[in-house]
């Protein structure tokens, strides 16, 4: 089946963020941001038509995941990812940057520290300082222009009996590293041999380009005790708004921990229509996916061909996850605040500034691909003219 992702769908009136925090000469013009990780194409017709039935049923009340809802999540999980998933594993949040926060106040106090991969998706900074923790970075390092984690460095850092929790980010957003599954037992011992416990971001678990493979982290040798594992609906299949996120917990006295700080911080209830999109997804939506991602990477495709032949100044790092793109723009020679002048006022363009991931990030901007080939190419004409009259 073939589905629509070629129409620009009118998001005005319905409080989409990364509409609105765009300038006001921006949102006259009509363009198309490129800024928060979410779709510009529409949820999956299935998931659409659950939606309008549970809506049309008109009791919407508290909701859990009991029964088919969890039958879906794991059916999924073992379907696309080959992972055995246990029902008293299970912990319902209201999205993965809760649940970080979550994780760092239920197995850290004040002062200990968290380690992280930089760059990398901004939450993580806060669910480590807004907690009141101490922020440890190792700086992820560059070679041939692919992403690595710098193991010896990890290794060293995790050796300090003040670190306690590492944040990782797999699929890592913003760089797309699809980590393997030797780089992921790497990690598994080095933080299971220093008392370190790893939380594993997999929210865009399922957008793998063709020739990467995700690997669960809790499914690596070693790791299943020592981790927690969190999934979500809303990359996936474009559901950020329904507020859902599945996080698994393998080690009994880890999930207890967990759940209860969930509970605590006032977790506990599927939302109402999350519940029925979630089944509706998982059981009935891998075509849809598939399609997507054919979508998403020929979209890549059209921006490496563009950057290589037209602003060849400038690099793109290739994705093997996410629909996110790391384009670095530091030959333009500019600050990053100058650089967002530019992206904005000449280029028209509404992108991330790579310095929000991370003064690693200074000079890179992080484009969202999820969105219709021509408004792709319409950023990138804009691009290469404001470049030319530089």
């Amino acid at each position: 089946m073939e589905y629509d992702f070629t129409t620009k769908i009118d998001r005005s009136n319905t409080g989409a963020f990364k509409y609105d925090i765009m300038p006001e000469h921006l949102k006259r013009s009509g363009i198309v941001p490129m800024t928060v990780a979410d779709m510009e194409f529409s949820a999956p017709p299935a998931v659409n038509e659950a939606v309008i039935k549970a809506a049309r049923h008109g009791c919407y009340g508290y909701t859990g995941p009991q029964g088919e809802y969890l039958d879906a999540v794991k059916h999924w999980q073992k379907t696309r990812h080959g992972w055995d998933v246990e029902d008293d594993w299970y912990v319902v949040t209201n999205g993965i940057v809760q649940a970080l926060g979550i994780a760092v106040r239920a197995f850290t106090k004040p002062g200990d520290g968290v380690l992280i991969c930089t760059p990398v998706y901004h939450p993580f900074y806060g669910a480590v300082r807004d907690n009141g923790r101490s922020l440890v970075e190792s700086p992820l390092c560059v070679r041939d222009g692919r992403y690595y984690m710098d193991f010896d460095d990890i290794e060293r850092k995790a050796a300090d009996e003040n670190i306690k929790l590492m944040l990782l980010c797999s699929p890592h957003n913003p760089i797309g590293r699809v980590w393997s599954e030797d780089e992921l037992s790497r990690l598994a011992a080095i933080c299971r041999e220093n008392g370190v416990l790893v939380v594993s971001d997999e929210i865009h678990n399922d957008l793998i380009m063709p020739g990467a493979k995700h690997t669960v982290f809790a499914s690596v040798p070693g790791a299943a005790d020592n981790c927690i594992v969190c999934t979500a609906i809303s990359k996936t299949f474009n559901l950020a708004g329904l507020s859902c996120s599945n996080i698994f917990v393998p080690n009994g006295e880890l999930h207890k921990a967990f759940s209860e700080q969930a509970h605590r911080d006032g977790c506990g209830c599927v939302p109402y229509i999350a519940r029925f999109a979630t089944i509706a997804a998982y059981n009935d939506c891998a075509d849809w996916l598939d399609e997507l991602i054919g979508v998403v990477n020929s979209n890549f495709g059209l921006l490496y061909g563009f950057i290589e032949e037209r602003l060849p100044m400038m690099k793109v790092t290739r994705a093997e996850g996410t629909y996110l793109a790391w384009i670095d723009m530091r030959a333009l020679g500019m600050d990053h605040e100058a650089l967002n002048d530019f992206m904005i006022n000449k280029a028209l363009i509404a992108d991330n500034d790579g310095f929000m991931f991370g003064e690693a990030g200074n000079g890179f901007r992080r484009w969202n691909l999820a969105l219709p080939e021509k408004e792709l190419v319409s950023a990138l004409e804009r691009l290469e003219k404001a470049v030319s009259e530089l």
